[in-house]
């Protein structure tokens, strides 16, 4: 056997695949090269990304977590920008390859960084990332009735992208074309790329742990990276024994307060003024404040057939006729009821561990607290986007059912009521403080009935399975089912009052009687059922009652032609005004307005829009139409029967009224 020599040549078929191999190292050299770019494009995002405070494990674990991520996060970016690349060296003739593909190498690289600059400029005013969206009403906006640009600005831009796509060629040329230099090849480019891969893996486990942790030092860097979903495990730890839901609800107590966080929340302090107080109990203390609230409540599905005891009790209340909840989900809904504010804030309000403007004066004030809920405050986040100041917060409500639930919390908080009365009285008759209950029922959502009951609506389905829903489905039996669940939910609700009546307590407080979101029945005819899947009315259109001192009996507005849309983000300023004697100006504090305004001679509220939220999208709800804003970045216009309308165009100017009203409370 001839021992080869080193003149000896290669095969002829190995040329291709050393050529093709080499163009991928070099191009993943390339990609390298575009990162340390992005990296400088993303130094825009650090004025706007709450950095941690202080000296301690949770601020160490804070700068682990910003350098892993901006190692790994934008690392991946850089990784997906280089795959298109690779595939189509992969696929052509390998010179072919060399030859050309720096070109769409370096357009493609371009671009994606003009894209981040743009997309750093939307960030910093309006504290979300580009979206399609925004790319939608930008390319159809041709009278500039929403963005307005004169020429000296377009032509930075253009300068600015056909810049970025001559360096960006320059490079792929240098370093993946007919010129690729040798002295990239001494870059350990596969080791490099792993490293980033790894430092990706531990930013998502880092969030993991300190999202169940509630480490917030961590959380609330998130948002501020671009195309970034941290992953988040708390059920799953929790399920497998890894996490003690008490434990970290403790420990969220303690790191609330460590630092500025990304929100200048409220704009500015809240000044006290008994004047402006018109909801008084008999002795003239301020009123109790107890939210009654039922999960997935229609607002059409408020009768005295349904409901009788809650229907006649709440006949001197001030009704609310076209009421839209700011979200079609537990977390969004919920959320904007008690915080006043729209459903984009509830991450950042998390993160920030700022908590309800509401619960917090009745903390300040030392006002008893009684907060139930029937289904977990913790399984969507409430704790931490609306209590996170509450110590001891009841988490949830032990039983097999939600109607068992149900009934579990109206006499554990019977019980709660007499244990305040009695310490009450213990202590001081005369010095008896007003409280603030909260309620939070959850039988309509499981379409649950206590065992045995009957059901009083039919036909009715005997329980609710959505895999066996389909566009032909008959509704009527579902739908009935639904019904018979708040008619035996009536009963408790009737409890909580019965007791506030026997103990001198009805006239006493202000009631706030409304669901978290409703519940569609393939109304549309489109195949939707339940909620969180569009924003129309059948999901959003809730029951409000407003009932207690100063408050007028009534429907709201109906003297005018249509009623007023009013908001769940009103509720707050409400009560903040003529219950707290709170003197600022709702925009210092929440999204809403004062519902009661009439009482100082102003006209009715009245919202032109409605911002209504998902877990992932968004709804700008008017009278005649819909604009739903994906998660993904995708928009669509429908009218009230999801039926698609024309884009944009005409009705296009409330967009930016909402888009300004959704950044109001970041610093500029």
């Amino acid at each position: 056997m001839t021992a080869k020599t080193p003149d000896s040549p290669a095969p002829a078929n190995a040329r291709p695949r050393d050529s093709r191999l080499r163009y991928l190292r070099d191009s993943a050299t390339f990609s390298l090269a575009i990162l340390v770019l992005i990296w400088l494009v993303a130094t825009r995002y650090l004025p706007f990304t709450p950095l941690p405070q202080g000296v301690s494990a949770a601020s160490l674990s804070g700068w682990a977590y910003l350098a892993t991520t901006w190692l790994g996060h934008y690392g991946l970016l850089a990784q997906l920008l280089w795959l298109p690349l690779g595939l189509l060296g992969m696929i052509l003739p390998a010179r072919s390859a060399r030859r050309w593909l720096w070109l769409p190498a370096g357009i493609l690289a371009g671009s994606a960084l003009s894209a981040l600059i743009i997309d750093s400029l939307v960030y910093a005013q309006y504290r979300f990332h580009l979206n399609g969206f925004m790319l939608s009403m930008f390319l159809n906006d041709s009278n500039g009735e929403i963005f307005e640009f004169d020429a000296t600005t377009w032509l930075l831009g253009a300068c600015t992208l056909l810049g970025l796509i001559a360096l960006c060629c320059g490079l792929a040329y240098r370093l993946s074309g007919p010129a690729a230099v040798k002295r990239a090849h001494r870059l350990p480019t596969g080791k490099l790329h792993a490293l980033l891969f790894l430092m990706l893996l531990a930013s998502h486990i880092q969030h993991i742990v300190s999202d169940a942790h509630h480490n917030l030092q961590v959380t609330r860097e998130a948002p501020a990276f671009p195309l970034l979903f941290p992953a988040t495990a708390r059920d799953f730890m929790e399920d497998h024994g890894w996490l003690d839901a008490r434990t970290a609800e403790a420990a969220k107590v303690h790191i609330q307060n460590f630092g500025a966080g990304s929100l200048a929340y409220p704009a500015v302090p809240l000044k006290q003024d008994d004047d402006v107080i018109t909801s008084r109990g008999v002795d003239g203390q301020p009123a109790n404040i107890l939210f009654l609230v039922i999960d997935s409540w229609r607002a059409d599905r408020f009768t005295a057939e349904t409901m009788p005891h809650l229907h006649a009790a709440l006949a001197d209340g001030l009704h609310f006729p076209d009421h839209i909840s700011g979200g079609n989900s537990t977390r969004t809904g919920f959320f904007s009821l008690l915080s006043g504010l729209t459903a984009n804030y509830v991450t950042p309000m998390e993160n920030d561990g700022l908590g309800s403007v509401l619960v917090n004066q009745a903390l300040q004030r030392q006002w008893p607290l009684g907060l139930f809920s029937s289904a977990s405050f913790n399984g969507v986040g409430l704790d931490r986007s609306l209590f996170p100041k509450v110590p001891d917060l009841r988490l949830r409500t032990l039983g097999d059912s939600p109607a068992m639930r149900d009934r579990v919390m109206t006499t554990d908080w019977l019980a709660w009521q007499a244990q305040r009365r009695q310490t009450a009285l213990q202590q001081d008759a005369h010095a008896l403080k007003p409280w603030l209950g909260v309620l939070f029922y959850d039988a309509p959502h499981g379409y649950s009935l206590p065992r045995g009951a009957s059901t009083p609506f039919q036909p009715s389905a005997t329980g609710m399975d959505y895999l066996t829903l389909g566009p032909d489905t008959d509704p009527t039996p579902v739908r009935n089912l639904y019904p018979n669940s708040l008619y035996h939910l009536d009963r408790q609700l009737a409890r909580v009052i019965q007791d506030l009546k026997e103990h001198g307590e009805w006239d006493n407080t202000v009631l706030v009687v409304t669901g978290d979101h409703a519940q569609e029945f393939n109304d549309s005819g489109k195949n939707f059922w339940g909620h969180n899947c569009n924003f129309t009315r059948y999901q959003t259109q809730v029951p409000l009652i407003l009932r207690g001192p100063g408050i007028p009996a009534g429907h709201y507005g109906s003297q005018l032609p249509l009623p007023p849309v009013t908001a769940h983000y009103d509720v707050v300023p409400t009560l903040l005004r003529h219950v707290m004697g709170i003197s600022n100006p709702p925009s210092d504090y929440s999204m809403g307005h004062d519902l009661l305004r009439t009482l100082d001679h102003q006209p009715e509220v009245d919202n032109e829009w409605v911002l209504s939220g998902s877990y992932q999208d968004f709804g700008i709800i008017q009278r005649d139409r819909i604009y739903a804003l994906e998660g993904t970045g995708g928009y669509a216009v429908y009218d009230g029967d999801m039926n698609r309308r024309q884009a944009l165009g005409e009705g296009a100017n409330p967009v930016m009224k909402v888009m300004e009203t959704m950044r109001r409370f970041y610093p500029n």
